[in-house]
């Protein structure tokens, strides 16, 4: 791969030195969410792969800070190796897929969020059973990791284009934040902006970091089922 006039104009030794413990917090972040026996070390090294593939590709922009697209890069890379590996069982993506189904045809029907109630009823479980899923679901992947089918079709062209199409994904996906249910739009805002900790945030809405995990799991179907609509 040619390497950008970016990557010319630098020491890549010394900026991988330099952006190294972003790779580390990032990997460290994403582990926190991932079954127990997923190791933070592999995840550090393929956030380096992604990081190797910034420094290669970016080009200075007025509007794209390098932070900003490393970031996307080293998730991407984490990410994408943890589809490779599977990390989510075959039997809770069809109960993800099945959950999202039936909170789309939810949101069509009454043309707002539904409920977790009606979302059980919907699919014809208990809340308890609801509950139960929405925890085992601790590890489901955040708003970086985005299936093909979600991504726009541009974003699976050339850089460029990609920007382009991932710029378009992010106003869509601020759209549907703004009207998600408040303390789901809140754990979010604490999660991804502030970057606190389920812990930490279970501190700050005074409720259990397993009821944190719960929330932001039902805040990222509901995202994912508007995606797909």
């Amino acid at each position: 791969m040619k390497s950008s006039a970016y990557a010319q104009s630098i020491d890549i030794n010394q900026a991988i030195e330099q952006h190294l413990p972003l790779v580390k917090r990032i990997a460290h972040q994403i582990c926190s969410r991932l079954p127990p026996n997923v190791e933070v070390d592999d995840l550090i090294q393929e956030g380096l792969t992604g990081l190797l593939d910034a420094l290669n590709r970016y080009e200075p922009q007025a509007n794209l800070a390098f932070e900003a697209y490393a970031r996307t890069r080293i998730r991407g890379a984490i990410y994408d190796s943890c589809r490779k590996n599977d990390i989510l069982p075959r039997n809770q993506r069809d109960e993800l897929e099945g959950i999202e189904k039936v909170t789309r045809k939810l949101e069509q029907n009454l043309g707002r969020h539904p409920s977790e109630k009606e979302i059980a009823l919907g699919a014809d479980i208990t809340i308890e059973a609801y509950h139960a899923i929405m925890a085992n679901m601790v590890h489901l992947m955040p708003l970086d990791d985005l299936s093909d089918d979600l991504l726009p079709a541009d974003a699976m062209n050339s850089d460029p284009m990609r920007a382009v199409a991932m710029s378009q994904l992010a106003e869509r996906i601020a759209v549907i934040l703004e009207g998600l249910p408040e303390n789901e739009r809140l754990v979010f805002g604490l999660h991804y902006q502030e970057e606190l900790s389920y812990r930490e945030i279970a501190q700050v809405m005074n409720i259990t970091p397993g009821r944190i995990s719960q929330i932001h799991t039902q805040g990222m179907i509901r995202i994912r089922a508007k995606l797909k609509a």
